[in-house]
């Protein structure tokens, strides 16, 4: 068996109701590591960012992602994994030189979720593990605005609308490009409706739609174009 269908072993592809023709994968990133045939096919700075990774664990997770982030893009290129030509901006988007393919990751624990669209230039996806989180209260102060800390409040501050405002707003981060390099309150999530959130507010991106989901137990995501 090939590399490439080994790897299909770990991707799931999730059924979201989204626009155009945007696939998201459930990647698997536990263990056992990856062997050293299925590292081949990483770039040398791939390779010089995992020996960055004091810890096994992350080491082999963010191993995965980039083995199986290079598995997605070459399945909708028709090439193989080591032939993707995979970069990234200095706002840390991974992009393929070459082609208009949108892509986006994201990762949480042993799970990560990537995104692929060839009919828009912009995709963003997020994905959380949903555990209490002690700080969530500074955070919000941080990173919400004000209208999103009310929307909180009008939901008890339950941990459900505190991750359904982050997972949406770090999504239109990323499809802006920017990810946290932007100040987060320049996004502004509404939560009218607990399960269909809107962007009310995003620069230069007022026609971003989300779309939540629970990609496994335990886990919820936006994706974002």
């Amino acid at each position: 068996m090939s590399i490439r269908a080994d790897m299909w072993e770990r991707l799931t592809e999730l059924t979201v109701n989204s626009s155009g023709n945007a696939r998201v994968y459930l990647a698997q990133t536990g263990s056992p590591a990856p062997l050293p045939a299925e590292e081949s096919v990483l770039s040398c700075g791939e390779r010089t960012r995992a020996e960055l990774f004091a810890l096994p664990l992350l080491r082999s997770r963010f191993v995965w992602r980039r083995i199986l982030l290079r598995t997605v893009i070459a399945a909708r290129l028709g090439c193989q994994p080591g032939e993707v030509a995979l970069q990234s901006t200095r706002a840390g988007r991974p992009f393929v030189a070459g082609s208009d393919l949108g892509v986006s990751i994201s990762h949480s624990r042993d799970i990560a979720l990537i995104a692929v669209t060839s009919s828009y230039g912009r995709i963003g996806v997020d994905v959380e593990a949903v555990v209490p989180m002690p700080d969530q209260g500074q955070i919000a102060e941080i990173a919400f605005t004000a209208q999103e800390q009310s929307e909180l409040k009008r939901y008890d501050r339950s941990s459900e609308a505190f991750y359904r405002i982050w997972t949406c707003k770090e999504a239109c981060l990323k499809a802006i490009g920017t990810g946290f390099q932007l100040d987060p309150r320049a996004v502004e999530i509404g939560l009218a409706d607990l399960a269909a959130p809107t962007v009310q507010r995003a620069p230069g991106s007022s026609r971003l739609s989300l779309m939540c989901f629970e990609p496994i137990a335990g886990y919820t995501a936006a994706l974002a174009m």
